[in-house]
């Protein structure tokens, strides 16, 4: 009896008010709180939107607030409604990414002791991705400028522009805004400071009179500013009460990847690095956004690459192997598909994907689990750019193919190997039964270091 009440009211919402996000007299109900059992009333409200509540705001703000005030305002409510509302899919892609970046912003806040409400600051700096930049030139998930970057040890150049590295530019924004916090003595203060400079926020507060708050110096500031703050508030009340607000979870979310890192001095290319070591190439490029042209160059020493922390042990006991043959081969975007080549579509499944609003090419790719070069190749496209609605062709591993590839993969290993173009030692052995490194120099003591001739033959049992 309570369902087919729950139901009917329902009913008279959706025909009595089509837009229901924007009233502000109707008192809460039990019905914008608590899901639905019946499986036809749960239809009902895949597009329910319930009322913003300006009392209910207010209290869920109060529960929030920790070390950073969150107090409610007209201007906090128009942004709640916006995410809630006309940007609900918007606020998905917030939830999709931040199973991948929340836990490496957690980490370095409670490292700098700072309030962990400031990981939901990035959402309104970059919307969790690690590659946008803005009108201002900056860059990264913490939008930082080239000048402030450098400041604060990023290092750009080229090839590398650690604004876009998830983890050192993390530990930079908690510097920056530790540094700010100092300054101002106010987390408002500090996060309008971040966005237009401190400069614009101590004259502001000149202008003021000397005021001290955020409200009080409000109308003194840049126009984006007086937006910044307000919107840092509403997006931690967004992202803590997507359920009660009926914002359906993402249908897949980016995880997080456990990584490690090795110190490389030399050329090292992620696609030849990718083929020697069987992490996908996507992973790599999802773990070091920051190397701008997927290479890290021959004049960095001792330079950090992010790798899967579960392959570190079996690289770093073939580093040597590894790395040289990284160094060594001459690994283009040709060679590359060559080792994975786009033409050989055997046993595959086609299927073809509307690209949606916030996606790009390596979220695509991993989906699917293919290489972000296959998919640009599939589709003839010339850069990582995509549009919204654009049909992709995607050739991924059709069921049970996957087993029969990887079982052929596994031979008995034949006395001799004719060594190929691109061949090393550790692609070698990994294509042969019970075959390493090691074993592969004890057979054939007469090479010496890693040089192998096209032609050659080498005894691999």
């Amino acid at each position: 009896m309570k369902q087919l009440f729950k139901y009917i009211f329902i009913c008279l919402l959706t025909i009595q008010l089509p837009s229901l996000s924007l009233a502000q007299n109707a008192a809460p109900t039990e019905a914008d709180t608590q899901p639905l059992e019946d499986t036809n009333t749960q239809k009902l409200l895949e597009n329910y939107v319930p009322q913003v509540h300006e009392s209910l705001i207010k209290e869920r703000l109060a529960c929030l607030e920790k070390d950073i005030k969150l107090p409610y305002h007209s201007v906090v409510r128009k942004h709640i409604q916006r995410y809630l509302v006309k940007d609900r899919e918007q606020t998905r892609l917030f939830m999709m990414r931040k199973e991948r970046y929340f836990p490496i912003f957690e980490e370095a806040l409670a490292k700098h002791g700072l309030p962990d409400e400031i990981k939901y600051l990035s959402i309104v700096e970059s919307a969790l991705i690690p590659r946008i930049r803005s009108w201002a030139a900056a860059m990264g998930l913490w939008q930082f400028i080239p000048s402030t970057g450098r400041q604060y040890g990023l290092y750009q150049d080229g090839y590398i522009d650690e604004r876009m590295d998830p983890y050192e530019s993390t530990d930079a924004a908690c510097r920056y805004l530790k540094y700010l916090h100092k300054m101002f003595g106010d987390w408002h203060l500090a996060l309008a400071a971040y966005n237009c400079g401190p400069g614009n926020v101590q004259r502001a507060i000149r202008r003021s009179g000397n005021k001290t708050t955020f409200w009080e110096i409000y109308y003194y500031l840049p126009r984006e500013t007086r937006n910044y703050v307000p919107m840092f508030i509403a997006i931690n009340y967004v992202m803590n009460h997507t359920d009660e607000h009926f914002v359906p979870p993402p249908d897949k979310t980016l995880a997080y990847i456990p990584s490690d890192t090795i110190q490389v001095s030399q050329y090292v290319n992620l696609m030849a690095f990718s083929k020697e070591t069987g992490i996908p190439f996507g992973t790599l490029q999802d773990l070091n956004p920051h190397l701008k042209k997927n290479i890290v160059p021959y004049y960095m020493k001792k330079y950090p690459l992010r790798i899967p922390a579960e392959e570190k042990e079996k690289i770093v006991a073939n580093r040597k192997e590894i790395l040289a043959a990284a160094k060594n081969q001459n690994v283009h975007p040709v060679s590359y598909a060559a080792y994975t080549p786009v033409t050989n579509v055997d046993g595959k499944q086609k299927v073809i994907h509307r690209v949606r609003y916030g996606e790009f090419l390596s979220l695509i790719a991993q989906r699917y689990g293919v290489s972000v070069l296959n998919l640009k190749n599939w589709n003839k496209l010339t850069s990582d750019v995509v549009y919204v609605n654009q049909r992709l062709v995607i050739w991924k591993e059709a069921p049970k193919t996957k087993v029969a590839t990887t079982q052929k993969k596994v031979v008995s290993s034949p006395a001799y190997h004719v060594v190929q173009p691109g061949d090393t030692l550790w692609n070698i052995s990994q294509r042969y039964k019970n075959l390493s490194v090691e074993k592969l120099r004890k057979l054939n003591p007469h090479l010496k270091g890693n040089l192998l001739v096209t032609g050659q033959k080498i005894r691999v049992g």
